[in-house]
């Protein structure tokens, strides 16, 4: 049986982009959202954020790994024998 490795990268960063935006999806798949000063100091609402943003990138990461293990799966599977 195969290990895996879970690995998460998250990054707050100070941004010069002055409207808050919803949830993105950016081209290298990942997703952003740009929250003001007054959230970025509560842990609430910054925790909120986090979740909000990350949550969409876990379902696209699991739903990934499992298409892959269920193709890896299938190519595995002995064929059967044709009866003639």
């Amino acid at each position: 049986m195969s290990n895996f490795k879970v690995k998460v990268h998250i990054e707050i960063i100070e941004s010069e982009e002055s409207n808050e935006k919803e949830l993105e999806q950016q081209d290298d798949g990942s997703f952003t959202m740009v929250i003001n000063e007054k959230d970025a100091i509560s842990i609430d609402n910054s925790e909120r954020a986090l979740l909000e943003t990350s949550y969409p990138a876990i379902r696209k990461a699991l739903a990934m790994h499992l298409e892959n293990l269920s193709k890896k799966k299938a190519l595995k599977k002995p064929r059967g024998k044709k009866l003639r």
